[in-house]
């Protein structure tokens, strides 16, 4: 039986061809120490997702059903990115030119070839967003989660009927003169989004 105290499943993934160091893992070790089991009388499980198309329906898909939760956070890196993104929509399609860390393609180049075109993330981005950067590291709501691992992840957890959203992290800076934000900062970022995600289902 399903327990009555809400829950938020939040995930980081593995490194990946072109992100050797996944910043998102990192995350999913350091979360639990600032936040803890609990927050304003949410519970919150982490997890970390192996970058793999296989992992979709052998990972996440029984990870969602063993933790049932109440609604679900996404975290994952994109080189391309500057800030931090709340992503609120998922496209029906899937890159083929770039393989995940077990050196496979999608298969397809659709996630679903009979579903609709876009789904729309079913968390409130900019409200997250605003949260986030209260930290003060640039947080921006973004409509375009690309067409790789991220994008099926938060297609199909919303797909599942669970609210949920996908935030996408640069890559840690390489230099100190270096724009990106360091760890610590897209920690805080990720310490407020979650706090008021948690204070919103109280």
């Amino acid at each position: 039986m399903k327990n009555t105290q809400k829950t938020i499943l939040v995930t980081g993934f593995t490194p990946f061809p072109g992100a050797p160091v996944n910043p998102t893992q990192l995350l999913m070790k350091r979360l639990p120490k600032r936040l803890g089991v609990h927050q304003h009388g949410v519970a919150y499980h982490f997890d970390i997702l192996p970058t793999t198309w296989e992992a979709r329906s052998n990972v996440t898909d029984p990870l969602r059903r063993e933790v049932q939760p109440d609604a679900i956070v996404h975290f994952g890196v994109d080189g391309t990115r500057k800030d931090i993104n709340v992503e609120n929509r998922a496209v029906n399609k899937a890159i083929q030119v770039r393989f995940d860390s077990a050196g496979k393609g999608p298969g397809n180049p659709e996630l679903d070839p009979k579903g609709e075109r876009a789904r729309t993330a079913t968390l409130p981005a900019g409200h997250l967003a605003t949260a986030a950067r209260q930290s003060g590291a640039s947080t921006k709501v973004s409509q375009n989660a690309g067409t790789y691992l991220c994008n099926a992840t938060l297609w199909d957890s919303i797909g599942s009927g669970i609210p949920s959203i996908f935030v996408h992290v640069p890559p840690l800076p390489r230099t100190r003169w270096d724009p990106r934000p360091s760890l610590a900062l897209v920690e805080n970022a990720a310490v407020n989004l979650l706090q008021e995600l948690a204070r919103r289902m109280r």
